[in-house]
């Protein structure tokens, strides 16, 4: 019981994120991401609870240093360890007779498979880049039904936890990022923050993710002022990504976060209090460096209400769906010089590259997830409610769903929370 625990401990998951900075920090995350893959399949194989591999699974997909690859120059390692981790959740499914093909998304997502499958009827070229991200699609739903059927008990408090350190691991990132320049000010006016999985937006998208986590904690422990000064630290970090939509979509989140901070809680005076203090380290720091944080706020000015293109990449998108309704013009339906990339926007880009049979898959998989996490709501659901509504908030300006990272971090809280409600109706309380 002591082993078990130990891996799902603060301890382990700090460690587990710390080793995944370093290989993030030295480039080598190929040796890194192959290691972790290793050790994840063998949890796979000899432990029972899936619990086990979520801390290399997750800390996985934030230490590629980078993705500056085009459709021919995809490292071969990126094709090799999905399958790989494919065989190792296949023996562990057959090994400990794992229920798969089971929750509540089974049919959405089963459909959405579908929808990539039958765009490639308006498919051009069909090469084999188009069966590796078809392949990904099978990964994804791996990943949701092997969960659903392998985590045991209740796991969101051990969830949750995990998600924290990986934000402050990110957040670390960000500042490791503007340490490393020559010159601060002179990055903030001319580049993109580029951590190797992601760039800004990216960057941002999971700031504010996990932002929401660590608000969940500085209410569970009322009083702590280390949690209140890293829930500081990630908010300035967000500031350094110069997102303008992550920025926007965390002020959009601050309303659910203050009334979930103050809702139930009996000495709201107290409460205030943190809030104060968070105010007073972010105002402190900004005084300290004025500079910086000046040059941040210009930039943003700068770019205003500036779309940079969205509103055309949107049109593009309709234009797509109106070309072909049904299934979509196929998963690479916007590509450039070999480059693809997305739509900036969930439901256009669903429409754009799936058509409506997407849709209704996107749509369908929304109505069953409020089911979920509606159903007796509590504080643990509350919060990570709150995040993934934060995270699709920004995917109506952002490239959001269908990327690894989210997609991965989606199915594993769906699967968690489908199976804290089995449990607690398990004891009655449902």
């Amino acid at each position: 019981m002591a082993e078990i625990r130990f891996f799902k401990s603060l301890p382990y998951f700090l460690i587990l994120s710390l080793i995944t900075l370093v290989f993030w920090f030295l480039k080598l995350d190929m040796i890194g991401m192959t290691i972790f893959a290793l050790l994840a399949t063998i949890m796979l194989i000899f432990n029972r609870d899936g619990f086990a591999v979520l801390p290399f699974f997750l800390n996985m997909m934030f230490m590629i240093s980078e993705t500056e690859w085009s459709l021919a120059t995809i490292p071969i390692y990126l094709y090799i360890l999905p399958i790989f981790l494919i065989i190792g959740l296949t023996v562990h499914i057959i090994r400990f007779k794992v229920k798969i093909f089971t929750g509540k998304l089974k049919y959405p997502l089963l459909l959405l498979f579908l929808a990539m499958l039958l765009s490639s009827f308006n498919v051009a070229d069909f090469t084999i880049n188009y069966l590796f991200y078809c392949l990904i699609g099978v990964f994804y739903l791996f990943i949701y039904f092997y969960f659903r059927g392998s985590l045991d008990g209740d796991n969101l408090d051990d969830l949750i936890k995990l998600l924290a350190v990986i934000g402050v691991m990110i957040a670390l990132q960000v500042l490791i990022y503007y340490l490393r320049v020559d010159d601060v000010i002179y990055a903030l006016e001319n580049k993109r923050i580029d951590l190797g999985w992601g760039l800004s937006n990216t960057n941002a998208t999971y700031l504010v993710m996990f932002i929401s986590i660590l608000v969940y904690y500085v209410k569970k422990h009322k009083f702590n002022y280390l949690l209140v000064i890293l829930l500081s630290f990630e908010i300035l970090m967000l500031l350094f990504t110069l997102s303008r939509g992550g920025i926007l979509t965390f002020v959009i989140t601050l309303i659910p976060l203050i009334i979930f901070l103050f809702y139930g809680y009996k000495n709201k005076l107290k409460m205030a209090l943190n809030i104060i203090i968070g105010l007073v380290v972010i105002g402190l720091v900004v005084w300290l460096r004025t500079d910086i944080f000046e040059t941040i706020w210009l930039r943003l000015l700068d770019r205003g209400f500036d779309d940079t293109g969205r509103f055309a990449i949107w049109i593009e998108a309709w234009e797509m769906y109106k070309t072909y309704p049904l299934f979509g013009g196929g998963l690479f339906a916007r590509v450039s010089n070999d480059y693809f990339s997305l739509y900036h926007n969930t439901i256009l880009h669903t429409m754009a590259t799936l058509g409506t049979v997407g849709l209704i898959a996107i749509i369908w998989q929304f109505i069953e997830i409020f089911k979920v996490f509606f159903k007796k709501l509590t504080s643990e659901k509350a919060i990570l409610a709150i995040m993934l509504i934060a995270a699709n908030i920004h995917g109506m300006l952002e490239n959001v769903y269908y990327m690894p990272q989210f997609m991965l971090i989606f199915f594993i809280v769906i699967a968690a929370v489908e199976n804290h409600n089995i449990e607690v109706l398990k004891v009655g309380k449902i």
